[in-house]
């Protein structure tokens, strides 16, 4: 593959700094700080041309990681995959393409989660995108939402498809689409016995405006995803995502995986990725984080740093270049009391700043 860096070292990318956030409505980057990283412009080249495009087709981000992807630590819809949708909608607005949820998984850690289970359990952790699924058992799952249209993907089973009262059943596929719906607010339960991986909702998003599906699942390590490629990379092909988030590697330092097993499963992931689609990658680097741990940080940081040379699409987040590691210093309350996960204001600052990195200006 040939290595875009090298036709842009001379400084044509010396206004792609990172940025704390958005400002009038738009995404905007001020001029570059000497502490701030060079952002390689031409690595987010597939992503930035979809987000130009974005008026006549969807521009869609994946993000793929563990629990603060998930938004563990935050209430339901302040983590900041949910945060950065936000401010990518706002910053590159379409009209008439507000956005839905995108994927809710059938069950999630974070307070408030949006669906109602009953009748069965989570399934094992390596199923489906985002490695989760719900076994349903004679029980139902409810969602409720705001949108025009709703999927539910899942893994097998025999049950019933219930919106706003209308009622279908599911025999066979791994995907129900209900079709175009009023816009508005709806209601999807289904009952019966299966593996439900989730609920995928747009809102005038099915075809234009900003899609950002959350693949995040707490206690995952880049093995997870490596290892498990059948089970979560082939609905990459109903995604189709032009930008590809990682943020995957602190619970392999946490569990002491070395870096090279590290900086190998992150490319595995990214090969995986490129079997359904050609997208711009980000490896989401975030400060040391953990009560106590300092240790060998540096083979986790330098494993993500490499990743990111070594390939031309693949652009590295710095986001310790934002935040102190909360280990030393949390006075500004952006971390839980674990120290681990980002509180509701944590994830917001993330948002702000990785929108920022994301900006084509």
């Amino acid at each position: 593959m040939t290595n875009r860096r090298n036709f842009i070292r001379a400084g044509a990318v010396a206004g792609g700094a990172v940025v704390a956030g958005i400002a009038a409505g738009a995404a905007t980057a001020p001029p570059a700080r000497a502490a701030d990283p060079v952002t390689d412009r031409l690595s987010l080249l597939s992503w930035h041309a979809a987000l130009a495009n974005r008026r006549y087709e969807a521009a869609v981000v994946a993000v793929i990681g563990s629990s603060s992807t998930e938004g563990v630590g935050s209430a339901y819809g302040r983590g900041y995959v949910s945060v950065l949708a936000d401010n990518l909608r706002h910053a590159f607005g379409v009209p008439g393409a507000p956005g839905g949820a995108n994927f809710v998984a059938a069950w999630g850690r974070p307070e408030r989660w949006p669906v109602l289970a009953s009748g069965g359990r989570p399934a094992p952790p390596e199923d489906g995108w985002a490695l989760k699924g719900y076994d349903l058992e004679g029980g139902s799952l409810t969602h409720s939402f705001t949108g025009t249209s709703v999927q539910v993907w899942y893994a097998g089973g025999s049950f019933q498809v219930t919106v706003d009262g209308q009622v279908s059943a599911v025999a066979g596929g791994t995907t129900w689409s209900s079709g175009p719906l009023p816009a508005g607010s709806h209601t999807i339960a289904v009952s019966g016995t299966g593996r439900i991986n989730g609920f995928v909702t747009f809102d005038g998003d099915e075809n234009r405006g900003i899609q950002v599906w959350n693949g995040g699942h707490g206690g995952r390590t880049t093995g997870s995803f490596a290892s498990n490629v059948p089970a979560w990379a082939p609905r990459l092909a109903t995604i189709r995502p032009h930008l590809v988030i990682l943020q995957l590697g602190v619970n392999d330092w946490r569990t002491g995986v070395p870096g090279p097993t590290i900086k190998r499963n992150l490319k595995t992931v990214i090969r995986a990725v490129r079997e359904h689609s050609d997208p711009s990658f980000v490896i989401y680097g975030s400060p040391r984080v953990g009560p106590g741990r300092a240790h060998g940080f540096s083979r986790l940081t330098d494993a993500w740093q490499q990743v990111a040379d070594e390939d031309s699409e693949v652009s590295y987040f710095d986001l310790s270049a934002r935040q102190l590691p909360p280990s030393g210093d949390n006075r500004l309350g952006l971390y839980c009391d674990d120290l681990i996960h980002m509180t509701d204001k944590g994830a917001a600052h993330t948002a702000d700043a990785l929108t920022g990195f994301l900006s084509p200006s």
